[in-house]
C-alpha cells in the first residue's frame, strides 16, 4: 500500500469519526440564553407555559402533571416563581399552586433543562412526559 493512498484512508476514517461525534452531540442549532417567552405543547400534548420576565410563571390546560408524573385530562394549572440555575443551563420552577381538575396539588420546585428551546418534564420512569417548545421569545 503507497504511504499517499493509507494517509487518505485515514483522514477519511477521522473525518467520518468527528461528523458523527458532531451529529451525536447535538450540534443542531443555536442556544437560547433565556427561558422566557410563550412556550406551547407539542406532539400530541396539550398546554401552554407562560414564562415572565418579572420571575413569575403560569402553566395552563397541560395534558401532563410534572409534579404528579402523570397524564393529566388538559386540565393542569399551576403558577409560580423561577430562576435559571446550574450555570444558566436549567431553569428551576417553583411550583407554588397547582392543581389537576379540582385537586390541588402538592407544589415543588422543578428543575428542566432549557437551552435548546425545549422543556421536557417527564415521571421518574420515562414513560409519560410533556415537551414545551419556545415559540416567542420575549427580551428581559
Amino acid at each position: 500500500m503507497n504511504p499517499r493512498s493509507s494517509r487518505r484512508q485515514h483522514l477519511t476514517a477521522v473525518s467520518i469519526t468527528i461528523a458523527a461525534v458532531l451529529a451525536l452531540t447535538g450540534c443542531a442549532g443555536p442556544q437560547i440564553t433565556s427561558p422566557v417567552g410563550e412556550w406551547v405543547a407539542v406532539n400530541d400534548d396539550d398546554g401552554s407555559l407562560s414564562i415572565r420576565p418579572d420571575g413569575t410563571f403560569t402553566m395552563t390546560d397541560a395534558s401532563f402533571n410534572p409534579l404528579q408524573g402523570r397524564d393529566a385530562d388538559n386540565d393542569f394549572n399551576a403558577t409560580g416563581t423561577w430562576l435559571t440555575a446550574r450555570d444558566n443551563a436549567e431553569i428551576a420552577l417553583d411550583f407554588e399552586e397547582a392543581s389537576q381538575g379540582s385537586r390541588d396539588v402538592e407544589p415543588r420546585i422543578y428543575f428542566v433543562p432549557f437551552r435548546s428551546g425545549t422543556l421536557r418534564f417527564q415521571d421518574a420512569e420515562g414513560l409519560f412526559d410533556i415537551e414545551f417548545r419556545l415559540v416567542d421569545e420575549t427580551s428581559e
